[in-house]
């Protein structure tokens, strides 16, 4: 008799791209967490956050913390907390390559932006463009640790303080990931986490906003009580709709993240999975308790988690050096990332045929297709600012794999024949050179 494993063989197996897959014991205390939040109300929902809090505490550093219901929302109080404090400044420094989510908050904060560019090597800021473009009407400038690749900012927060900016440390992809300057996300003003389905730990959704600065925590604790989670924690109300979704979409992620069933909703369009979207119209949301539950039983495990991520990123490392024509983004001098993802990128600077070798049911795709310099959605936003080639030259080149624990020998060996076969191994010279431009950090 055919197992269902048989059935569910080869030819449908697909990798996610990224994620981290809930485990039964997470879902059961998620459960546990509503049935309590329902049964019980304030308290047991107050409980649950003050210990997320206690553990986000734990592993920062930062005395203070606060919880939303994405990523995105968070930064977009966090900016609107630091307008509060300059409220003459109205500008966001964003690196030219990033999540279009960066922009989105951006945008719903009210704010306009400025682009920088990176660095070709290691994907930090350049420096250059920075401080050209630090003048007094820079709110703040965002760093972003890009899949899970710590950067320096010292430099950045040298710049900030001489032009009275703030610095906002995103270590949304980058959670444990440690530079020369400290833990990414503890090295700004505010820093950042998120606990999307795609990053280091999950929570379904939602977003953890950190900073030290009390003058900031009293801004964001005025614009969003409900999101404190050290110290006093406002009320968290039973809201037995959202938790049966949210629990709903527990279990999906626990079925769907194994690649014998991604492959059912990679085939439908409409849920739009891995596709990244420029929408500044959301709400600001909480995070409900049992998404807390969630996102403390993944903090408890982030160092576990984070070491099979670096594990599978050798493995791969050690894969590329063997195949021509490829080169992987530097790690900087005293930097520990926690590989999120695994960036490729041809070694001359464009792939042949200006085709990258995306092959989805590897898990083997590009991130953002288009830098924000060219986003069509977000130029009315934009402020003129220095041309970022390196910014466009990712987004049209760079090719990240997966570093998840369901990577398994045989998939890395389907990626490195993919990878020969894109590279135009054994054809010297049909690459021509990547944009280079000095000032990286």
């Amino acid at each position: 008799m055919t197992s269902l494993a048989q059935a569910f063989s080869a030819p449908f197996r697909h990798l996610p791209p990224g994620g981290v897959p809930l485990s039964p014991g997470d879902m059961l205390a998620a459960c546990g967490t509503a049935w309590a939040t329902w049964r019980q109300g304030v308290l047991a929902g107050q409980e649950v956050l003050e210990h997320l809090g206690t553990a986000v505490g734990r592993m920062t550093g930062c005395r203070h913390a606060f919880a939303f219901g994405s990523g995105r929302a968070g930064m977009s109080v966090a900016l609107r907390a630091m307008r509060a404090l300059s409220p003459n400044r109205n500008v966001v420094l964003l690196p030219a390559f990033t999540s279009y989510s960066v922009a989105a908050a951006v945008v719903h904060a009210g704010l306009r932006i400025r682009l920088y560019d990176l660095d070709a090597e290691t994907l930090a800021p350049n420096t250059g463009d920075v401080a050209a473009q630090l003048d007094d009407a820079v709110l703040c400038v965002v760093v972003c640790h890009l899949y899970g690749y710590p950067v320096r900012t010292a430099e950045l927060r040298t710049l900030c303080r001489a032009a009275g900016a703030m610095l906002l440390d995103d270590a949304a992809q980058a959670m444990g990931a440690r530079s020369e300057d400290g833990q990414a996300g503890t090295t700004g003003d505010v820093g950042l986490f998120s606990l999307a389905r795609g990053k280091n730990i999950t929570s379904v959704n939602g977003g953890l906003i950190v900073t030290d600065e009390a003058a900031l925590a009293t801004n964001i604790a005025s614009l969003a009580p409900w999101a404190a989670i050290s110290g006093s924690v406002a009320p968290a109300h039973a809201d037995i709709v959202n938790d049966v979704r949210l629990l709903a979409q527990c279990v999906a992620l626990w079925l769907f993240l194994n690649p014998r069933l991604y492959w059912l909703p990679a085939s439908l369009p409409f849920l739009g999975i891995g596709t990244s979207r420029f929408a500044p119209d959301f709400d600001i949301e909480a995070l409900r308790p049992l998404q807390a539950t969630l996102a403390s039983r993944g903090v408890s495990r982030l160092a576990s988690i984070n070491a099979g991520r670096g594990q599978v990123a050798g493995e791969l490392g050690q894969r590329v050096r063997h195949v021509g024509g490829l080169r992987t983004v530097r790690v900087q001098p005293g930097a520990n990332p926690v590989y999120l993802r695994f960036p490729v990128l041809p070694e001359g600077g464009d792939w042949p045929g200006d085709a990258v070798p995306e092959v989805p049911r590897l898990g083997m795709v590009r991130s953002y297709p288009e830098s924000l310099q060219d986003l069509s959605p977000l130029a009315p936003y934009l402020l003129p600012g220095p041309d970022c080639p390196t910014a466009r030259w990712l987004a049209a080149t760079l090719l990240t794999l997966p570093t998840h624990t369901r990577v398994t020998e045989s998939d890395m060996d389907a990626m490195m024949d993919a990878l020969a076969s894109g590279a135009g191994r054994n054809r010297p010279g049909a690459m021509a050179a990547a944009p280079q431009k000095g000032g990286a950090l």
